[in-house]
């Protein structure tokens, strides 16, 4: 019987090792994802940061003097409580700061406005 200790006492110390960490980094996921509101995922490179874009429609409609914010990223839609269909949307925003949800496959041009 000692032996059967002195074999497997290493392994089951192990295995609660691994299973503790796995539950306190679940624990953590769940946290942040509760924590953390609807989240943008921000392209870097794409449009220079502050400048003003027009937007393209597919129906025909523009947006005029938007700034692009970024995408709705899929964490936020998994935990942050909104509905499936706004996941990858992209987020634009005007000049008094309200936020446009636009679809991404509805846009056909992004165009950068020269300030004058």
């Amino acid at each position: 019987m000692d032996t059967f200790y002195q074999t497997f006492g290493w392994v089951a110390a192990l295995c609660s090792g691994i299973i503790i960490l796995a539950v306190f980094f679940t624990a953590l996921s769940y946290f942040r994802r509760v924590v953390s509101g609807p989240g943008v995922i921000a392209v870097k490179g794409f449009i220079r940061d502050g400048k003003w874009v027009c937007v393209q429609l597919t129906g025909g409609r523009a947006l005029e003097r938007v700034r692009f914010v970024g995408f709705a990223g899929q964490a936020a839609a998994k935990g942050g409580g909104i509905p499936y269909q706004l996941q990858g949307m992209a987020v634009f925003e005007t000049a008094q700061g309200s936020r446009i949800l636009v679809r991404a496959d509805s846009i056909r041009l992004i165009e950068e406005v020269v300030d004058s």
